[in-house]
């Protein structure tokens, strides 16, 4: 430990003598009234506490109610980002003041536990910076202030000293009580002379410093508090690293972690205990305050203690994510062996999912529970002592976030979580929920708000603003907003105020727990990597598994995207032979990576025995990354059928041919045969023999045709045949698969109704009032973003869901979209 953050004012000099002060008394400066003197005396002793004090180690209260200007020169105090000095503008504010001190000392005398005479000597025998130093500046005619005040101050002036509150008060002794004046060193000045009560001399010609030196002293207490290095507590020494030990606890009766000291105390929080009702946590505080770091040593506390076997994480961050990524699998091949599902920048949908899984597995737990006669995980721990059940505990970092917008998902979330802490307990599962801000979440207002953080007992306030400490630890709670970083307000109570513990957190050193997390991995040999969702991913066809997708659905389905759920299962369209089974894709954006990547992956579907043709409408404007698209699709795609690209201008020629071969429809103009498996035209017909459209033709059990639509909206003069195509195609094995970046564009080419032939339909970036008409939802809210889609398949959907869209494409190079 540096011994210069244990560097303390303990005295003052006054001429050749010292006064005493942090830690040892307190200093009642005389008003002179016919001049400055006095207050100059005061600045200058002000001065000094803070030069002979470490940087950020003293804060300084200051209430002047003359407006004598004694505390301008200290503004810069508060330049460094630590709130050193604090106003007390009316007496309403300073008796709040003098409360916080009050509770302030009870705090400290709590932790000293009478193993020190005062706090200087409890931190150089702990050799920690254990709490803070505190001088009280109170400029004002004593006598004139409140009664109340008066006696808060007397105690104070008895109580405070001792637990590192000291005060300096600069006004006249006049009707001020002896009692009163005793507990203070009495100074007064005169002509630049200071003497003590008893008219001793100090000081002749005492050097009061310039508002130029103040103003320089402020400014350079600030920048070394901004460069001063933080003491740190290791890990370790909250959380022993003991190899013997190691995950040798038991959750049965819950699951305890340590987070930092209390004093000379290791500071445990234990979820699951049923004594007290303490099943899940709420972790606040300000950017940069340390909430990753806390939430780190929670983490680590836990995993080191419990096997995978006992505690189950799901890990949920809807911010950056960098918090967790540690804990998802590494280029050696580690992970986090306790880690079930990671949330990596979490969808709001991600958490409605992972909050729906657990809700299974409280159901599941439940029924087996009843199968046992017992009600809850202890009990059926204590019965069938050879089962293994783990405890589980979720942690969603930012969780506000999901309730970021007015809207169903939100809605669904809140709905999720209220229910979730009160109802999880039984099932041994717990959640933490941590956030900058409790404000402004509109889905949690009212009975929402009251019925979540009631089941919340156990609060941990970072420092923050007070409005957010009051939001976390209650309306009469404002210890958050005097911390300093790193430090905490636990609060097992609900955050009432006689609960407080002031808590140095540990620091989550990555040297120390990156080669702890990699024992563990090696330790849990045979352990399953955690299911990882990152919001950012982009997903190709490749990654569909299409031979298991087919057989799963007993015919060729079109995979659309991953769903944003557990596991991220491929969200599929079967195409069947019924009325409807076509696919429109509408906005604009990746949308032709995703209509390729489909066709792609239907491709890949094919055996053997089947027979597949595949008809390219293309309506695209010509460029450089359109040509190479289009040329490795269609590699792709020959090497499972017959493909034809057609252009832009043969498109009405090609569909009435189509329907006029497979539906029935009298044909136009021939624009030629399917060419033979394998083969590819890139340049529109070819020169093959017409066919008949006199009979049509009937397609078998085991032949498709795919009929890809990019750009349709560019096609003048589709035909009306075009109609029959949607909505007789699927029942004879023909499926339309279009794309087009307006819904009146799809109008005017499948008919007023033509979604009724379209069961199939995704929605990228596109106007509000389209997407509601598309997916028949007239409240819909659906803000498009990148690399999620809007999915509803009517028939086999209940409501559209967000997905995953294909977004990248692995053979294709080139320029620009």
């Amino acid at each position: 430990m540096s011994r210069e953050v244990l560097r303390v004012a303990r005295s003052i000099k006054v001429g050749s003598s010292q006064v005493p002060l942090l830690g040892q008394g307190n200093i009642w400066v005389e008003d002179s009234t016919v001049n400055r003197m006095s207050i100059l005396l005061t600045q200058a002793l002000v001065s000094q506490a803070l030069k002979r004090t470490a940087p950020g180690q003293l804060r300084v209260i200051a209430y002047d109610a003359g407006l004598t200007g004694l505390f301008a020169p200290f503004q810069g105090l508060n330049a460094g980002g630590e709130r050193l000095l604090e106003f007390a503008d009316t007496e309403q504010d300073l008796a709040a003041a003098l409360q916080r001190m009050r509770a302030q000392v009870q705090n400290v005398n709590n932790v000293v536990q009478g193993r020190a005479a005062n706090l200087p000597d409890f931190r150089a025998a702990v050799d920690y910076p254990v709490e803070q130093y505190y001088l009280v500046v109170v400029s004002a005619d004593f006598s004139m202030l409140p009664k109340p005040i008066q006696a808060m101050l007397y105690v104070l002036f008895k109580a405070g000293p001792a637990a590192g509150v000291s005060f300096m008060v600069h006004s006249s002794s006049m009707a001020v009580e002896d009692y009163v004046l005793r507990r203070c060193l009495h100074l007064k000045v005169r002509a630049g002379t200071v003497t003590d009560a008893s008219g001793k001399e100090l000081a002749r010609g005492f050097p009061f410093p310039t508002a130029d030196e103040l103003v320089a002293l402020s400014h350079d207490v600030a920048a070394r508090v901004q460069t001063m290095a933080l003491d740190t507590i290791p890990f370790a020494d909250i959380q022993p690293l003991n190899e013997g030990r190691r995950w040798r606890a038991s959750s049965a009766n819950g699951i305890t972690f340590a987070i930092g000291r209390y004093g000379v105390e290791t500071v445990e929080v234990t979820l699951g205990d049923e004594l007290n009702q303490r099943h899940n946590a709420l972790i606040t505080g300000a950017v940069g305050q340390g909430k990753s770091n806390l939430i780190s040593v929670m983490i680590h506390s836990l995993c080191e203690r419990y096997s995978p076997q006992e505690l189950e994480l799901y890990l949920l961050d809807f911010k950056e994510g960098v918090t967790l990524r540690p804990f998802c699998k590494q280029a050696d091949g580690s992970f986090l062996p306790h880690a079930r599902v990671i949330g990596l920048e979490a969808d709001r949908e991600f958490g409605v999912s992972v909050l729906e899984h657990l809700f299974g597995v409280y159901r599941e737990r439940l029924q087996l529970f009843k199968a046992h006669g017992v009600q809850n995980i202890r009990q059926y721990r204590a019965s069938e002592p050879q089962a293994v059940m783990s405890r589980i505990l979720l942690v969603i970092d930012e969780f506000q976030l999901m309730f970021s917008e007015q809207d169903k998902t939100s809605d669904e979330a809140a709905d999720l979580l209220v229910r979730a802490v009160r109802l999880f307990r039984a099932a041994g599962i717990h959640i933490v929920m941590a956030s900058q801000t409790l404000g402004g979440n509109l889905a949690l207002t009212g009975s929402a708000g009251e019925g979540l953080f009631a089941q919340v007992p156990v609060r941990i306030a970072l420092k923050n603003s007070l409005a957010e400490s009051h939001a976390t630890l209650g309306a009469t709670n404002d210890a958050a907003a005097y911390l300093r970083a790193r430090e905490a307000i636990v609060n097992e109570d609900y955050g009432a105020p006689s609960s407080n513990r002031r808590t140095s957190i540990a620091f989550a050193d990555e040297r120390v727990l990156g080669p702890l997390r990699r024992t563990w991995w090696k330790r849990a040999r045979g352990a399953k990597p955690p299911y990882v969702f990152s919001g950012g991913t982009e997903l190709m066809w490749t990654d569909v598994d299409a031979r298991r997708l087919r057989e799963r659905l007993e015919g060729f389905a079109a995979p659309l995207g991953a769903r944003v759920g557990v596991g991220g299962t491929i969200a599929a369209a079967p195409l069947t032979r019924d009325v409807g089974r076509n696919v429109a894709l509408f906005g604009s954006g990746d949308v032709a990576l995703e209509l390729a990547s489909i066709a792609c992956a239907l491709a890949a579907e094919a055996n053997g025995g089947d027979s597949l043709r595949f008809v390219v409408l293309d309506g695209c404007i010509p460029s450089a990354w359109w040509r190479d698209l289009r040329a490795a699709l269609a590699r792709v795609l020959a090497a499972h059928g017959a493909v034809q690209v057609i252009e832009r201008a043969e498109v009405p020629a090609a569909v009435d041919e189509l329907v006029g071969t497979y539906i029935g429809a009298g044909g136009q103009d021939s624009w030629g045969s399917f060419p033979s498996p394998g083969s590819f035209f890139s340049e529109g017909p070819g020169d093959a023999p017409a066919a008949s459209a006199a009979e049509p033709e009937r397609l078998a059990e085991n032949e498709e045709v795919f009929v890809l639509g990019f750009g349709l909206e560019r096609v003048s003069a589709m035909p009306e045949s075009f109609q029959r195509l949607c909505s007789e195609g699927p029942a004879r094995g023909i499926h339309v698969l279009g794309w087009w970046r307006k819904l009146p564009s799809f109008t005017a080419q499948a008919g007023y109704d033509g979604l009724d032939a379209f069961d199939v339909r995704m929605v990228f970036h596109l106007e509000q009032e389209a997407v509601k008409d598309i997916m028949r939802d007239p409240i819909l809210r659906f803000r498009p973003r990148e690399n999620r889609a809007l999915l509803w398949d009517t028939s086999y959907m209940d409501d559209p869901a967000t997905v995953i869209p294909f977004s990248a494409f692995a053979a294709p190079a080139g320029g620009g979209r």
